[in-house]
């Protein structure tokens, strides 16, 4: 699969980027920031690597959970 969307996300987030993950709160709409490190993009998740209170975690999140950092 590599459609517009595809294309669009890997034109917008690419491997090493250093972004802010809006990391959703289980059980609710809260969220809270979190830094982290793109490692690879694929058709409809982005694969990022962040450190969670002390815990380096790998997870695959949607683009609209991320914001690239300046």
């Amino acid at each position: 699969m590599d459609g517009p969307t595809a294309q669009l996300i890997r034109a917008t987030f690419q491997p090493g980027d250093k972004v802010i993950w809006w990391k959703r709160i289980p059980g609710g709409a809260y969220v809270y920031p979190m830094s982290a490190v793109v490692i690879a993009t694929t058709a409809k998740r982005i694969k990022i690597q962040a450190d969670d209170d002390g815990r380096v975690v790998i997870r695959y999140v949607p683009p609209e959970s991320l914001q690239k950092q300046e």
